[in-house]
């Protein structure tokens, strides 16, 4: 199973709850609990710590006649709860959100110039 992220009219990249869930090889018999509980916990999100809002964090994914609700969930909520849960492969899983929340492009370190005790910026003489 590979984790499906898909792009709403809008351009938002969105994951589903519960293909999220299936990746992560959490328990199918508890998904309907843990959905519920991954919406109303609090995460540290770029803008503060928040509880997820919905349709800016998530959305309910339109499924007539399935007896589960589902979810759309931003790449940064799906990720979020991807490094909270018990499974083992949350942290593979959270780098790949954040790559796709990047537009494939590695988040690379700003190098800066080595400082000296001072403050001051070395140079080569």
């Amino acid at each position: 199973m590979e984790l499906e992220v898909l792009e709403s009219k809008h351009g938002t990249k969105v994951v589903t709850a519960s293909n999220l869930y299936q990746v992560l090889g959490l328990p199918a018999h508890h998904y309907s609990a843990n959905a519920r509980k991954w919406l109303k916990d609090l995460y540290e999100f770029r803008d503060g710590i928040r509880r997820p809002q919905p349709l800016r964090d998530f959305a309910k994914r339109p499924r007539p006649g399935e007896p589960i609700e589902d979810f759309f969930l931003t790449l940064e909520l799906a990720k979020l709860i991807a490094l909270r849960t018990n499974s083992k492969q949350k942290l593979k899983y959270a780098r790949l959100l954040d790559l796709f929340a990047q537009n494939g492009q590695m988040n690379l370190f700003h190098q800066t110039t080595p400082t000296d005790t001072r403050g001051r910026s070395r140079t080569a003489a």
